[in-house]
């Protein structure tokens, strides 16, 4: 059975839809249940880099586990709903010189260390350190401390 490409008037709804040679031209919109009439544009075309047709990296659909997202990804629109949800950019190859670049090394200056030495003594004596951290990589530190104390 072949696509068709179609385009809501109602809800602007754009995109493919399986339909028999003979239903071609009868088709509603999923979203709203309007009728609506064919379209043509490039997402009709096969191959194109639309996320709508090209699932093809997605196991058609079914999905692909991403380690790094930590979910299983279904289409690049479905990656890039993910991706804003936990607050993550995707970095084309076109924005490597932004991280490539060198940075310029701007010395701390002595007022500023010395905050920060003591901002961490008080974190190691209230405890403070610990927050955030599983407890068993707590035990693990203080284990470590109290092995090297003990030498």
């Amino acid at each position: 059975m072949p696509r068709y490409e179609y385009k809501c008037g109602e809800c602007k709804w754009h995109g493919l839809l399986w339909r028999s040679m003979d239903q071609r031209n009868d088709a509603f919109c999923p979203d709203c249940g309007a009728g609506m009439g064919r379209t043509y544009t490039k997402i009709g075309m096969p191959n194109t880099q639309s996320p709508v047709v090209d699932n093809r990296f997605f196991n058609n659909g079914r999905g692909e586990y991403d380690p790094g997202l930590g979910e299983v990804i279904h289409s690049r629109k479905h990656r890039q709903e993910v991706m804003e949800a936990k607050g993550l950019h995707e970095v084309s190859k076109y924005d490597k010189d932004l991280f490539l670049k060198d940075r310029e090394i701007v010395p701390q200056t002595t007022e500023e260390i010395i905050d920060q030495v003591e901002k961490a003594e008080g974190m190691v004596q209230s405890g403070e350190w610990k927050a955030g951290l599983p407890e068993k990589r707590v035990q693990e530190i203080e284990n470590g401390k109290s092995q090297e104390s003990s030498e």
